[in-house]
């Protein structure tokens, strides 16, 4: 048998550095949110003191530190109830896939230590609810992650906060509400009373800057590489490295300072001193990430691959390059997330540019894409949309950079008029299409090939 490519050490890894650039990794302290941590922190504040928390909105975009603030600042609220020994629960619940108040009701009664009571009506869900929160009593803090995904069903969203008011629960129990979304629009579409009763403050989180995400992404790779410490700069103006332990969190950090004597708060994070890292990685990977989205979590993705791309190249050193083939690479990722989440409609769009671009058609007009979809509507038996219509799902196609749509000279009625052509690769959008399931009976193949003849 052959030398094995997997190994159990890394060159650049160090051992278990991996998991700090994992998404599900969580930091126990984010200084770039300070102001936002002490925002949540004076409205969890009355919980310290018996009588139950204010309910909070964290809204901001995706990677931006929302769940990982309420989750460090309720680690915090939790280690000070147990030394108190005061009555608090916490309840971190993710609405990914929970699109009703129903359905959100039935698993809070679960988490909570009570049956799941689905099958009966939704007023008996709400009684299994309360009784839940009554025998678990005290101060009960829940947490509803995505909780956009409840879209305009905000029933339950109405009654929780005013279940103590309302009598639904015991005087002794203190229910409130944290709601963390990425849609910033969502909460002004709910109900004025549903709203006005669920959110006693609001908190936002701005997409963090480069600077954020250099010092982000600084400390993950001072855990995650080989020979790479923190570098900070004293009061006085002198620099100096930190190296941090791998067994604990941010509470190495604060050893590492205490063993230098130097008080970490006067301290100001250059960046990192590595011999794995080139001095351009960490940069390059915060802005890149800055200048997108501002998410920490991308930035933390750019790391991550570039270093894997590193490592696959034998290279013993991560470099520049190789956050650019990271990046383009993660941005190709996201493009086929994005055809893969397509409506039937925008399906049907795209196939039909793919089709004429496969029968090496390019910048091809509305028209041309139109007599394509109307043969696949009838293939896959779907709603046949009028031209701009399906012009419309094309320019939604050109938004998420998988298309691309060029105004040219105005239409034959004085309209707007467009050419189209693929900014992916013809292969990849075919893969992606095939894998259709609405799609099982379209042979691409030969739809091609009537295109050529034609």
């Amino acid at each position: 048998m052959g030398q094995s490519p997997y190994s159990t050490t890394s060159e650049i890894f160090a051992t278990g550095g991996e998991g700090y650039l994992k998404e599900d990794h969580t930091p126990s302290t984010l200084p770039e949110r300070r102001e936002e941590i002490l925002k949540l922190r004076r409205s969890l504040k009355p919980a310290a003191r018996g009588v139950g928390a204010e309910n909070a909105f964290l809204s901001g975009k995706a990677g931006q530190g929302k769940t990982a603030a309420a989750k460090a600042e309720l680690a915090e609220l939790e280690a000070f109830a147990a030394a108190e020994d005061l009555e608090l629960t916490t309840v971190l619940f993710s609405c990914e896939g929970i699109s009703s108040s129903y359905t959100l009701a039935c698993g809070l009664c679960e988490e909570l230590g009570g049956p799941n009571p689905n099958g009966h009506p939704m007023q008996k869900v709400l009684d299994h609810l309360w009784a839940a929160m009554n025998d678990v009593g005290g101060t009960i803090i829940i947490v509803l992650d995505e909780i956009d995904n409840l879209g305009t069903d905000d029933k339950i969203l109405y009654s929780l906060p005013r279940a103590r008011d309302k009598d639904y629960v015991n005087d002794d129990v203190y229910p409130s509400v944290i709601g963390i979304s990425n849609d910033l629009q969502w909460r002004d579409n709910l109900d004025p009373a549903a709203k006005d009763s669920l959110y006693d403050d609001s908190i936002f989180f701005a997409p963090y800057d480069a600077n954020d995400l250099r010092d982000i992404l600084s400390r993950r790779a001072s855990k995650a590489f080989h020979d790479t410490d923190l570098v900070y700069e004293g009061p006085d103006g002198d620099r100096f490295s930190i190296s941090v332990d791998l067994g604990g969190d941010d509470e190495s950090l604060d050893a590492a300072f205490e063993a230098k004597g130097i008080d970490r708060t006067a301290c100001t994070l250059q960046g990192v001193e590595s011999s794995v890292l080139s001095e351009d990685v960490i940069p390059l990977c915060a802005a890149y990430a800055a200048q997108d989205k501002g998410s920490a979590r991308q930035a933390i993705k750019y790391l991550r691959k570039a270093a894997a791309i590193a490592e696959s190249e034998d290279s013993p050193t991560v470099l520049g390059d190789h956050v650019r083939l990271a990046q383009d690479e993660a941005e190709r990722e996201a493009i086929i997330e994005g055809m893969e989440q397509l409506t039937t409609q925008g399906h049907l769009a795209l196939a039909a540019v793919t089709i004429l671009e496969l029968a090496n058609e390019s910048d091809v007009r509305t028209r041309d894409v139109y007599d394509v979809y109307k043969s696949l509507t009838n293939d896959i038996d779907a709603d046949q949309l009028a031209q701009r219509r399906m012009r419309d799902h094309l320019i939604e196609l050109d938004m998420l950079s998988i298309i691309r749509a060029r105004k040219s000279a105005s239409g034959s009625v004085g309209g707007e008029a467009y050419t189209f052509e693929l900014r992916v690769e013809p292969s990849t959008a075919l893969d992606v299409l095939e894998a259709v399931s609405r799609f099982d009976d379209v042979d691409f193949n030969t739809m091609t090939q009537n295109w050529l003849r034609e």
